[in-house]
């Protein structure tokens, strides 16, 4: 501990502005003593401000915005000179915005690369206690029985599946292989996505990874990963390869707002078919002859990430998951003071649930009773200033997971979907192991 608070590193992002007026340089860095960003209640957080003005340090005035995970904000005036802001962490997340002012108290604007003039400001952000933070929703007693009956109904629709192969880039002739695949599937669209994996692979010899895509409208992913199945699908069921402007259609019109579609029910919510398709591409995956019948890898960022913890809770075979600012987690947490993940369906009036049949619906799916039921060993991502899918809301499906986890950090960071460094290593191991030369 002493030499981790000796170490301060200056990670956050950062706006890097060219003035219009005599050509100035602003730089705002942020750290934090804890490098994780994780704190005990009640602990001070010590924000490091480096502030430069033509790389030279500047001693003019700053504001600091602290965003509580409430959307509570509290603002203060700071002298760059004094480098180190104190901020009592009283509980939850908080998001600190640093801005540069001019004399007049006014936030310095300016310009960058041709762009709109943009404020000279950073973020970084800090928790406490995360592993404290639990569901705000009540789990329901017929989770179980609900997931269960989708399930039956996936089982009456045998895994029948068509695929064109299609020409690989350039780079990977040779190397692999890449098919276009659609496979049937109960509910309104077959799973569709693209289905890689080495040139002449051996019967039973290579581990699969599925991976899921976050929100939006496009086709599948054409993944390579060395030594393994890879099956990449959209998240909708729709054609691949298609020019931009069909997907651009399908965004403004068949798919317009479709993470909100039906939310007043638990059958007819959109997420239901989707979920659906996550485990039968699981299915196909491992009727696969070269799949070696054991290592079943699944990953995905935000909606994807979300769909990743769904395939892990449905289905037992999965061994590794990887959830990167997942979405769709503590649907509840508006209800106790939290920002909820996304898609944010819930809306408060005077206090109260503006409309209740989707409070009843969405704990059928929030990712922390998935959670619950994952086997496998996980990896997750939080990024400290996500406002998409806010740490506590990360922190409330991870903490709910029984087994092996690790949650990597990120306090400079909003919602990105980069890979942790523990996660790429550990299925750096797995799918060397699982390979057979």
């Amino acid at each position: 501990m002493k030499n981790r608070k000796k170490l301060l590193v200056f990670t956050s992002v950062f706006v890097l502005c060219m003035t219009s007026v005599m050509g100035e340089d602003h730089q705002i860095k942020l750290a934090l003593d804890k490098a994780d960003g994780i704190y005990r209640k009640g602990e001070t957080v010590k924000l490091a401000i480096d502030y430069r003005i033509d790389g030279k340090e500047a001693d003019g005035p700053l504001k600091i915005e602290a965003t509580r995970q409430d959307n509570s904000r509290e603002e203060f005036k700071f002298d760059a000179e004094k480098k180190v802001f104190p901020f009592e962490l009283k509980k939850g997340a908080v998001r600190f915005r640093v801005s540069a002012l001019d004399a007049d108290g006014k936030v310095i604007h300016q310009k960058i690369s041709g762009k709109k003039p943009q404020p000279v400001s950073s973020e970084i952000g800090a928790i406490a206690d995360p592993k404290e933070i639990t569901a705000g929703f009540q789990e329901p007693a017929d989770f179980q029985q609900f997931w269960d009956q989708a399930k039956a109904e996936l089982a009456k629709v045998p895994v029948k599946a068509s695929r064109k192969e299609v020409d690989v880039p350039k780079k990977q002739q040779g190397k692999f292989r890449l098919w276009d695949v659609q496979v049937d599937c109960a509910g309104n669209a077959p799973v569709s996505g693209y289905l890689t994996m080495p040139v002449n692979a051996a019967p039973k010899s290579l581990p699969a990874v599925v991976s899921f895509q976050g929100a939006g409208v496009g086709s599948g992913w054409k993944i390579f990963t060395a030594n393994a199945i890879h099956f990449n699908i959209n998240a909708h069921g729709i054609t691949n390869g298609q020019p931009a402007a069909f997907y651009k259609d399908l965004r403004e019109n068949a798919l317009k707002n479709y993470s909100r579609r039906d939310a007043d029910s638990r059958e007819k919510f959109y997420f239901r078919n989707m979920f659906i398709r996550v485990l039968r591409s699981l299915e196909y995956v491992k009727t696969l002859p070269e799949y070696d019948g054991k290592t079943l890898i699944v990953t995905g960022s935000s909606q994807g990430g979300a769909q990743a913890i769904v395939a892990a809770a449905l289905d037992p075979d999965v061994v590794l998951l990887d959830a990167r600012v997942p979405a769709m987690c503590d649907h509840g947490g508006i209800l106790v003071g939290r920002r909820s993940g996304w898609p944010q369906l819930i809306r408060l009036k005077k206090g109260k649930v503006a409309n209740p049949k989707v409070a009843e619906t969405l704990p059928y799916y929030d990712m922390v009773f998935f959670a619950k039921r994952v086997k496998a060993e996980v990896y997750f991502t939080a990024g400290l200033i996500d406002r998409t899918c806010c740490p506590s809301s990360v922190y409330a499906a991870f903490n709910a997971i029984p087994g092996k986890k690790v949650m990597t950090t990120m306090p400079s960071r909003g919602h990105v979907g980069d890979y942790s460094e523990a996660y790429k290593n550990r299925l750096a191991e797995i799918v060397g192991k699982g390979a057979k030369k």
